[in-house]
């Protein structure tokens, strides 16, 4: 069994070496951080998702893309998700209307192909010649923006388990053996 020993001091020398490196190391190191940051924080975020808006999460996964964004002393990750058409969730159209797994079922609803071959859920809202609009599944972008008390713990979580570790690898691969 072994034993790590650390105190304050460690962490004060380990300030003050990093202090003293050029700025152009520091933020290639950084920005190679911030990437293996914002993919783990996209991955953990797939997982945590996927059981409360009740999807798989490799269908969450093609929908979210992260990415981040380095200007001057700040970084900041950007998730954006797109809505996801019922009809790629495995709908079926039954006599009273679609079901979709997971979803439920959609009164008066149909399935059908636009001229652009485009196939989709679609609803008539009111009569026979009213316009239709396209249905749609759950955003993962929205659960995000609706419950900051789920997901704001992961940030903090990532940035902790993550962000320095990968920052003095970074510098590790950076500097001069």
């Amino acid at each position: 069994m072994q034993m790590l020993e650390a105190d304050a001091s460690d962490f004060t020398h380990l300030s003050r070496a990093i202090a003293r490196l050029p700025a152009d190391i520091k933020a290639k190191a950084i920005a190679r951080a911030m990437r293996r940051v914002t993919d783990t924080a996209r991955s953990r975020l797939v997982k945590r998702q996927a059981p409360r808006i009740k999807l798989p999460a490799g269908v969450i996964r093609k929908l979210t893309t992260a990415h981040f964004n380095a200007g001057g002393n700040t970084q900041e990750i950007i998730v954006r998700s797109g809505w996801l058409p019922l009809y790629k969730l495995g709908a079926t159209q039954n006599a009273k209307g679609v079901k979709v797994k997971l979803r439920g079922s959609y009164r008066h609803a149909f399935i059908s192909t636009m001229s652009s071959s485009h196939r989709g859920v679609f609803l008539r809202q009111g009569s026979e010649r009213t316009p239709i609009r396209e249905l749609f599944g759950p955003n993962p972008a929205h659960d995000i923006t609706n419950n900051e008390e789920v997901y704001l713990p992961l940030v903090a979580e990532v940035v902790q388990d993550v962000l320095l570790p990968r920052f003095i690898h970074e510098l590790g691969r950076i500097l001069p053996r």
